[in-house]
C-alpha cells in the first residue's frame, strides 16, 4: 500500500476515458466490500451499471442477479473500468468476471495487493508491477507536492530528506 497503484489507475482512467462508450472508476472495493459484505459488492454492481448505462438507478437485488445483468446490459459496449483495490476473487469476479461481459476493444484495470488474482489458468492478464521510487525520484516528488519545486527550499533540505528517507519510496508515507 501507498506505492501509488491507485494514483496510476486514475490518471490513466483520466487520460483515456473519451475514448470508450462507457466508463466507471470504483475506487476502493476492498473496503466498501469489508465494511458492508455482500450488500457493498451489491453497491458496487449497482454504481457500475448506473455510470456506464446513464442513468440514476438499477436496482441489484443479489450478487448473481448483478454479474447477470452487468454480461447482459454491457455485452455490446466497449467500456472502460477501473477496480481499484480488489482484495478476493469473489469481488473480482462479481465485477469484471470475463472478457465476454465486454464489448470489444473494453479495458478492465485492476489494482490489488494480491496479485495472486491475476495468475491462473484462464487469467490472461497483463500485468504491471508499481515499484518503490529511489531517493531521488522521491525526493523530487515529495518537493513538487510540499515546495512546489522539483528540490526542497534551502531551510528545508536536512528535513525533507530524513522524510523521504523514512518513507522508504512510498509516495504517499511521505505525504
Amino acid at each position: 500500500g501507498g506505492v501509488g497503484k491507485t494514483t496510476i489507475a486514475k490518471a490513466m482512467y483520466e487520460k483515456i476515458n473519451g475514448m470508450f462508450d462507457g466508463n466507471c472508476f470504483l475506487g476502493d472495493v476492498r473496503s466498501k466490500c469489508l465494511e458492508k459484505g455482500c450488500a457493498g459488492l451489491k453497491c458496487l454492481q449497482e454504481q457500475l451499471l448506473c455510470k456506464i448505462l446513464l442513468t440514476t438507478k438499477v436496482e441489484v437485488d443479489n450478487v448473481d442477479e448483478g454479474i447477470s445483468l452487468i454480461e447482459r446490459r454491457l455485452r455490446a459496449k466497449k467500456v472502460l473500468i477501473v477496480i481499484d483495490d480488489v482484495w478476493s476473487e469473489i469481488q473480482l469476479n462479481a465485477l469484471a468476471g470475463e472478457r465476454n461481459w465486454f464489448g470489444r476493444g473494453s479495458t478492465i484495470i485492476v489494482t490489488t495487493r494480491n496479485a495472486n488474482l491475476l495468475n491462473g489458468p484462464g487469467k490472461d492478464y497483463e500485468k504491471y508491477e508499481v515499484r518503490r521510487l529511489d531517493f531521488d525520484k522521491s525526493l523530487q516528488l515529495f518537493s513538487w507536492h510540499t515546495f512546489k519545486h522539483p528540490n526542497p527550499l534551502e531551510p528545508f533540505v536536512e528535513i525533507s530528506d530524513k522524510i523521504v528517507s523514512f518513507a522508504g519510496g512510498f509516495p504517499l508515507a511521505a505525504l
